[in-house]
């Protein structure tokens, strides 16, 4: 089930990140200022038949026009669709335009977002220190995966 960030979500949302993102994980304080910024733009992913039993398993924030800041899946999770299902939250919200940063090196991310109808935009130069960033971009609903 996809909805909004709860603060309850937090600790959960760390762990995924931690495991996701093990050499720059964005701390707490970074959730907590897009949850603030943003509580519409900060979007969970719930697994679970409810009764206590639900655990997040995927999170998704983005900006109002579509960038998306962060987005990320539980390693047990992964190619389940669940991250698709996040990205086209996003979609709907932003009537199919969005863009996002993705490290060059990272083949399964730049993968999934073409498959998604993001096309490369632009190569910004050592944007994450040690490596370039690739800008993709999804121009609107005539994209793939709307």
């Amino acid at each position: 089930m996809i909805r909004k960030f709860r603060r309850s979500d937090l600790e959960e949302i760390l762990r995924i990140e931690e495991k996701a993102f093990p050499k720059s994980p964005y701390d707490e304080l970074i959730f907590l200022h897009y949850a603030s910024a943003y509580p519409d733009n900060f979007i969970v992913y719930e697994e679970g038949e409810g009764k206590g039993t639900n655990k997040i398993v995927g999170y998704i924030i983005f900006y109002p026009e579509g960038h998306i800041v962060s987005i990320a899946v539980h390693p047990a999770y992964r190619r389940r669709g669940i991250g698709t299902e996040l990205v086209t939250e996003v979609l709907k919200v932003t009537k199919g335009k969005a863009s996002v940063e993705v490290r060059a090196s990272n083949e399964v991310a730049k993968a999934f977002y073409k498959h998604s109808g993001f096309s490369l935009r632009t190569i910004i130069p050592k944007y994450y220190g040690d490596e370039d960033a690739l800008v993709m971009v999804r121009t609107g609903m005539n994209s793939k995966n709307t």
